[in-house]
């Protein structure tokens, strides 16, 4: 598992909506993120991508040129190019780093999913997302419409040259990488003593940038991973007073579901 210096970036905040764009300048922080786990990591993506039960790949039939540009933007980033021997651009890249890579492109009915290379999705489907514009991808999302489908839509449009970033996070029982369907029964209510150790954050580092040709912009995901027991050695007491005085809609939000939520109230 990564290492959990990221959790001081995670928003506990009890107000506002669940869900906000929460994106800011990149400044001076990596564009991208490599640890300790790169090598498994990379290799889990490789063997993902030779599975033929697996679709971790998808593009529209007009991405290669905006895929080569992904793959040189590493290469002048000085990221060592893969050895695999895929024809298409983007997957060769995603061998590369620990981020999914996803191509966003303009359209004259919105911003849509052109291309990516996803192993490691957090609970969406690739193939049924290749294609759809941003409100149809975060569809599932309860108020992403009301709150968030217009603002997102302006952003991109308005996206400049500096990159931008910002976090999501979940709460989980499931800590595997590749995840791409959610539970059909929900999750397991994991009981109070056990949920340190098997509750996990799930955090998706995100970052926004334009590609250099015009109407494309490179969204990658960099999911990282931690025990519930990690969060409470560092925010105890802000996770507690997230998990007590926040409204269920920020739990829901979090993949909480009331019952486990007055679980992890016992050990708070």
């Amino acid at each position: 598992m990564t290492s959990s210096n990221w959790l001081s970036e995670i928003s506990l905040d009890v107000k506002g909506p669940p869900i906000q764009m929460g994106l800011r300048k990149l400044g001076n922080r990596p564009w991208l993120v490599r640890d300790d786990f790169a090598a498994e990591e990379l290799e889990l993506k490789e063997r993902l991508m030779r599975d033929p039960e697996k679709n971790v790949y998808a593009a529209l039939s007009d991405t290669e040129e905006a895929e080569k540009a992904v793959l040189s933007l590493l290469s002048n980033m000085g990221v060592q190019p893969s050895n695999s021997a895929s024809e298409r651009s983007l997957e060769r890249a995603g061998l590369c780093v620990q981020e999914d890579l996803c191509l966003m492109k303009r359209t004259d009915s919105g911003w849509v999913l052109g291309a990516a290379s996803l192993c490691f999705p957090s609970r969406w489907n690739l193939l049924e997302k290749i294609g759809k514009r941003l409100d149809h991808i975060h569809e599932p999302v309860t108020g992403y419409r009301k709150n968030l489908s217009k603002k997102v839509d302006t952003f991109f449009d308005r996206l400049g040259n500096e990159p931008v970033w910002r976090r999501n996070w979940f709460i989980h029982p499931d800590n595997s990488l590749y995840q791409p369907e959610r539970p059909p029964n929900g999750d397991p209510i994991i009981a109070f003593n056990e949920i340190g150790e098997k509750l996990f954050v799930r955090s998706e580092r995100q970052t926004l940038r334009l590609l250099g040709i015009p109407g494309w912009i490179l969204f990658t995901i960099r999911i990282q991973r931690s025990t519930l027991n990690d969060l409470l050695s560092k925010r105890k007491d802000e996770f507690r007073e997230w998990i007590f005085e926040a409204p269920d809609s920020h739990h829901s939000h979090k993949g909480l579901e009331r019952n486990q939520v007055n679980e992890i109230r016992k050990v708070l």
